[in-house]
């Protein structure tokens, strides 16, 4: 994608959706790491409503021209740090990154909804998918595939 950021394969994309539905409706869903607007296009052919950030500007106007062609309206944009969030939007019934963290970040937990879920790319030189879940007890997480991604950068270019 340039910028030094690379974009997700199909498959891992696919996997980390299908873990967030797993046996229900996405709903309100946040997608933390917009890069082109490849995941955000297809979590916009999901769900009704998808907020998704990016912290480098040249992507971001880059995915809302590749979101304005497909004609997905209703998936909105912000250039923003994704350690931060959207709190403004919040809650989220699901919550996915597309860039790897050594812990998950507090405000996204914070950000989600009872009942959602929330999966990423957890760790440093090893990385994981790591599905958290909220429930009335607090947060279950299950760990799945091995995966290498990009690391979650704080802050916005």
């Amino acid at each position: 994608l340039g910028f030094g950021q690379t974009i997700s394969q199909p498959f891992v994309v696919a996997r980390m959706i299908e873990l967030l539905i797993a046996g229900r409706d996405l709903g309100k869903t946040l997608e933390i790491g917009a890069g082109c607007g490849y995941q955000a296009a297809i979590l916009g052919m999901l769900s009704k409503q998808v907020f998704a950030v990016e912290r480098i500007a040249p992507l971001l106007a880059r995915a809302r021209d590749n979101l304005r062609q497909i004609k997905l309206s209703h998936v909105r944009l912000k250039h923003a740090d994704g350690n931060l969030g959207l709190p403004e939007a919040a809650p989220f019934d699901t919550i996915i990154l597309a860039a790897a963290s050594a812990a998950v970040p507090r405000s996204l937990l914070a950000q989600l909804a009872p009942g959602g879920r929330l999966v990423m790319p957890l760790g440093s030189a090893e990385q994981v998918i790591s599905l958290i879940e909220r429930t009335e007890k607090g947060f279950v997480e299950s760990r799945f595939d091995a995966v290498r991604f990009v690391p979650l950068l704080p802050g916005v270019e």
